[in-house]
């Protein structure tokens, strides 16, 4: 006779970032994201010139697509 297994528990796990966003030029933004107030990284996004931006950051596009290939 084979022993019951136990019934598997949900886990809940809360992750909370926090962004901080400056404007320096109308399409170049630097952010700085923490997690829970630590790990503090540094952003800087751009669209290129043909949106009015200076291409001096990648786009937040790319940003999007870095994010779901990874």
């Amino acid at each position: 006779m084979a022993t019951p297994q136990p019934e598997p528990q949900p886990m809940r796990r809360e992750i909370v970032f926090t962004a901080e966003v400056q404007t320096l030029t109308p399409m170049l933004k630097v952010a700085t994201v923490s997690r829970q107030g630590q790990d503090h990284y540094t952003f800087a996004c751009d669209e290129g010139p043909a949106l009015g931006g200076l291409g001096s950051a990648p786009t937040p596009l790319a940003y999007f697509t870095a994010a779901v290939a990874f």
